[in-house]
């Protein structure tokens, strides 16, 4: 049932984001965490191996769909032993698990960029190096930096500057040579200025604040988007209070600003009201005339369900509108009475404080978003 359902997601990407030669298309994903029970989860005992591949499989169509799937990996891959909160070290096999459902960028600024130490953010940055996936946020030291800061990615012509910055790092003091981008306007300016230099069409800050658990920005997330908006930075999202906050899309004079605050968790063991999932926003850029303009923007929410199987606890993330019309039938009862819950307070919550930025919704089979409002 789940792999026919996935189908009606691959019709609503295609049918949505039908690219022409001028766009480029952008998800951005929420926390992916690694608690001890993900870990234990993802373990094969008959192959004494980790593999990830089925958490994040019902997400394939859409994130695969898109040019750049850009997700928030706030875990170490410091090698064994590995753990979970509140040091994390996730297997290598977690990437993978990303990268099989479609994520090709990595930020990886955030408060767990230090758990494991210098030694943890030089595995890290050597594993996904190996992986060959793009990411930035950490680096090796200030050359590694030069190279990443920001990150290029480009479809079509149009090249977007990829920067990621943290509030902090959980007090643990990053050794040097290496570098953690830690949310700094002297430092920040400098980059957004550096990447004007560089030509680009637009520049997007992925970053790490706020107050963990709040659904609503706090007065220094407003006065930051402020800030970065008035430098030029067109495209704001946000992570790290693990519950999905509003987004706001303006557009005026031919020109946009976007803002998510939140997008809450992509994958964790959080299982309390508002953290047992998120959203995935996606964002459709077209350039004309030098110019680049928003076509179309909206969000997915996303859940995550944890059952057992074969009396081994499993976990499984995937789009809501999807499952929510026979959920009784592919959820346990628990399951399902937590996800209702989650798509309620999901839905009111962002229709009444959302602007210009509505939830990509399927009808008769059929997914769509309408254009922004200009």
């Amino acid at each position: 049932m789940r792999a026919i359902l996935t189908v009606a997601v691959f019709l609503w990407v295609h049918f949505v984001f039908a690219q022409t030669d001028s766009t480029i298309r952008l998800a951005f994903i929420g926390d992916v965490m690694g608690h001890s029970p993900q870990i234990q989860s993802a373990f094969d005992s008959a192959t004494g191996k980790y593999n990830y591949v089925d958490v994040f499989a019902e997400l394939k169509p859409i994130l695969s769909a898109v040019d750049y799937s850009i997700a928030n990996l706030e875990v170490t891959l410091g090698g064994k032993p590995y753990s979970g909160y509140p040091q994390f070290s996730s297997p290598d096999e977690l990437v993978d698990g990303l990268m099989a459902a479609g994520v090709n960028v990595l930020v990886t600024a955030n408060n767990h960029s230090v758990d494991r130490g210098g030694a943890g953010i030089k595995r890290t940055v050597d594993v996904l190096n190996s992986k060959k996936i793009k990411f930035t946020g950490i680096f090796l030291d200030s050359a590694d930096r030069a190279l990443r800061n920001p990150l290029m990615l480009e479809k079509n012509g149009i090249r977007i500057a990829l920067l990621n910055y943290t509030y902090g790092t959980n007090g643990i003091p990053v050794p040097g040579p290496y570098i953690v981008n830690l949310i700094d306007t002297v430092s920040m300016g400098k980059d957004i200025a550096g990447a004007k230099a560089k030509g680009v069409d637009d520049i997007v800050v992925f970053i790490h604040w706020g107050n963990e658990y709040e659904r609503f920005p706090n007065t220094q997330q407003k006065n930051l988007a402020k800030w970065l908006h008035d430098r030029g930075v067109r495209i704001i999202i946000g992570s790290h209070p693990h519950v999905v906050q509003p987004a706001e899309l303006s557009q005026l004079d031919n020109d946009y600003r976007l803002v998510v605050y939140s997008l809450g968790n992509f994958v964790s063991n959080q299982r309390r009201r508002y953290c047992d999932g998120g959203v995935v926003a996606f964002i459709e850029l077209k350039k004309g005339n030098d110019q680049v303009e928003v076509l179309h923007a909206g969000y997915v929410p996303i859940w995550v369900d944890t059952f057992f199987l074969n009396g081994k606890r499993k976990y499984k993330v995937f789009p809501v509108d999807v499952y929510e019309e026979r959920s009784n039938e592919l959820l346990t009862a628990v399951s399902d009475s937590a996800f209702r819950v989650f798509v309620s307070d999901t839905r009111n919550f962002l229709n009444a404080n959302n602007i210009n930025f509505p939830e990509i919704k399927s009808v008769n089979g059929e997914w769509f978003v309408h254009p922004v409002n200009r």
